[in-house]
């Protein structure tokens, strides 16, 4: 079974030979291993099954700086909203915007790839800051859909040219949450973003491909939300802050899991045995009945290798 056949049967909620997986680092360590490893080393050298790639666009942005093996944004593309008409976008038409993802396809035919597609708060970032975005939607949510609606139109052309590969999955991210919950009201997540999704979500189900939705965080309460947008896996849905046995209770068959293993705790700072009960955990509460596609978000910097060694070790025991 190849990692696409093994990632799709597992977002169709079809048992596989082993469960699929993916991780993520800090871009430090995640450095530090391509050099040790080599280039997509989850792939080459761990053989993880997904490819995350992306589209070459250039989207209007403020001044940011390298902190923390981070990019800070730190001041705003544009002060006031009568400067939005001044804001230069990205061409989707331009025969470059593929050309990572064609070069992920020819390069990983049998692995997963999903198109990384970011969401329209995570390009107003860079253009507002997100401090002034929690303003925005009450003091100016005109100005706000128009822009976001340019931002949308963009992707959504991008979006059409993809699904007319034989990539995976879309993958929309925006980072809606904190460990606490939602930064924003249901409501206003759908109205300023989850509907700004469903052209995109459309063209990809058109196509047979399936969709994926990133936030970080405490996200139970817009989950209803998202399985009505049409998405059909969440990421991280991180085990500190997220009932797993409520989830699977709920949504199993309705909505995946790309993710599920922690990444502040257990990996980086547990033993051998910790993590294998770790993994053990998640693949029994979330891995019943298919929907599973194991992966961790940022592992800090300070992980061992021989936890990350570990980690990989016990996802491939998990067989069905």
């Amino acid at each position: 079974m190849t990692s696409k056949d093994r990632v799709i049967k597992q977002l169709n909620f079809e048992k596989t030979d082993r469960v699929p997986f993916n991780f993520w680092m800090d871009r430090r360590l995640m450095a530090d291993y391509d050099r040790r490893f080599g280039k997509d080393f989850r792939v080459t050298y761990y053989g993880a099954d997904v490819i995350e790639t992306f589209p070459l666009l250039a989207w209007p942005a403020g001044k940011g700086e390298e902190r923390d093996g981070s990019f800070w944004y730190t001041e705003p593309a544009i002060r006031d909203w009568d400067e939005a008409k001044n804001l230069k976008w990205p061409d989707p038409g331009d025969e470059k915007v593929l050309d990572h993802i064609l070069a992920n396809l020819r390069e990983y035919p049998d692995k997963a790839i999903f198109v990384n597609i970011p969401g329209p708060f995570t390009i107003l970032h860079g253009i507002r800051l997100m401090d002034n975005l929690f303003f925005d939607v009450y003091d100016y949510p005109d100005e706000l859909h128009s822009v976001i609606k340019k931002i949308m139109d963009i992707q959504n052309e991008v979006i059409k040219k993809a699904v007319a590969l034989p990539i995976t999955a879309v993958y929309f991210q925006d980072d809606l949450a904190s460990s606490g919950g939602l930064l924003f009201s249901p409501r206003t997540i759908e109205e300023f973003i989850l509907d700004y999704f469903k052209e995109g979500t459309a063209l990809a189900k058109k196509a047979g491909k399936h969709v994926v939705f990133h936030s970080d965080g405490q996200v139970t309460d817009i989950l209803d939300k998202l399985v009505e947008a049409g998405i059909d896996a969440v990421n991280p849905l991180q085990p500190e802050f997220n009932d797993f046995q409520s989830f699977k209770a709920k949504y199993n068959g309705r909505l995946g899991v790309y993710g599920g293993i922690d990444n502040t705790k257990i990996i980086p700072d547990g033993t051998k045995s910790e993590i294998e009960s770790h993994i053990a955990y998640v693949f029994e509460k979330l891995g019943d009945g298919g929907g599973l596609i194991m992966s961790s978000h940022d592992i800090p910097a300070h992980c061992p290798h021989e936890n990350v060694e570990a980690m990989v070790a016990c996802i491939k025991k998990c067989r069905y």
